[in-house]
């Protein structure tokens, strides 16, 4: 039996055990792995964020040397299920199916994967690709939303909540009051390193894949679920995360790529993304637009507030900042209390949560509203 683990102060110092590996770069990091007859994968972007794909010449990709297989919506193998459908562990935030059909939501969406020998060969071919597209105009600002909807929850915690009358309280004129919007900008992740993933089919219903990823138990099940294996027949492995963020804890599309390239070719197959690709294809935390009212007596105790938030979305996830969860109802009390939140579909690729705990956007905004109000 192992001795019983001493508890230390927070000022003892610590060994990192990893430390003289990454320092030494001796760390082996998931995309550094050398299997045999490994091949590699390509993902193309389209170039428009919103349309349809009209026709597809792969002719010259297909001849191009080393190549090994190109993917597309025409024939790329369908998934046992959806990846992002609950009945397993894991997050899957972007929740349409790679390669599914031929409509266009978001630029940067994949539309081919091209497979070869070495990673030169698969982009080199890639340039050969020719896809031809039905542009439509997209709707990228939250002024032009493809759908303005009010979501009622956010894991199970209410989105839209009031205490009292708040419009009554922000009309009496005994108070002092104050109202300003507040925007925080769209925000990437982009790690060190970026996302990468090795798929190894070791037999047809075993399956062992090299990930850069926060939560290996998370990709084992969205792609045993996926590829309708049997969980414990998934290995995932990642000794090191270079970085991550947050973007790492979901499983992208190009894990399933991955997966889905390897199947095809019989090979191993390695996709690592380009750092262009990591600006459309990891997430993002969403712009906000967040207006705050304020209603207080003149020695500054406050009698009301009213927090309504405002965000956009894609056409291929519902994700939702809850700006004022843990933040308006939590922070500060008030006798009546308002917060709602308010959510655009645009063509842009898929927000995702961010290198923090929920609500960051709004708790920045919290600060800055008590600072301007206590100040005046």
């Amino acid at each position: 039996m192992s001795a019983p683990i001493q508890a230390k102060s927070m000022s003892t110092a610590l060994s990192r055990v990893d430390g003289p590996l990454k320092v030494t770069g001796t760390a082996k990091y998931p995309a550094e792995f050398v299997l045999p007859n490994l091949a590699y994968a390509f993902l193309v972007m389209s170039p428009i964020a919103k349309g349809t794909i009209t026709a597809i010449d792969s002719s010259a990709a297909e001849k191009s040397p080393g190549v090994l297989a190109v993917i597309t919506h025409l024939n790329a193998p369908k998934l046992a299920e959806p990846p992002n459908d609950e009945k397993r562990v894991g997050i899957r935030i972007e929740q349409r199916d790679p390669l599914a059909d031929d409509k266009i939501s978001y630029g940067g969406q994949y539309v081919a994967a091209i497979v070869a020998d070495t990673s030169e060969d698969a982009r080199h071919a890639a340039s050969l690709l020719k896809i031809s597209y039905a542009p439509e105009k997209p709707a990228l600002r939250k002024e032009d939303a493809i759908e303005v909807e009010k979501p009622k929850k956010h894991l199970d915690r209410d989105l839209q909540k009031t205490k009292g009358d708040v419009a009554s309280a922000l009309a009496r004129g005994d108070l002092v009051k104050i109202e300003h919007t507040y925007s925080t900008p769209t925000e990437t992740h982009n790690p060190m390193e970026t996302h990468a993933t090795i798929a190894s089919w070791d037999a047809p219903d075993r399956l062992t894949i090299y990930d850069a990823t926060q939560y290996v138990k998370g990709v084992q099940g969205i792609v045993a679920q996926a590829f309708g294996l049997p969980r414990d027949n998934v290995r995932v492995i990642c000794p090191f995360a270079g970085g991550a963020f947050g973007c790492k804890g979901p499983v992208w599309t190009h894990t399933i790529l991955a997966v889905m390239a390897a199947k095809v070719v019989n090979r191993p197959v390695r996709v690592e993304l380009t750092r262009q690709q990591m600006f459309s294809g990891t997430g993002h935390r969403t712009p906000t637009f967040q207006t705050i009212a304020l209603a207080a007596t003149r020695d500054g105790k406050l009698q009301a507030i009213r927090h309504h938030s405002e965000m956009v979305t894609s056409p291929v996830g519902d994700r939702v900042e809850p700006c004022g969860i843990g933040s308006t109802n939590v922070l500060y009390d008030a006798p009546v209390i308002e917060f709602d939140h308010v959510v655009h579909t645009v063509n842009g690729s898929q927000p995702s949560f961010m290198r923090r705990p929920e609500n960051v956007p709004a708790r920045m905004r919290s600060s800055a509203r008590w600072m301007n109000w206590r100040t005046r």
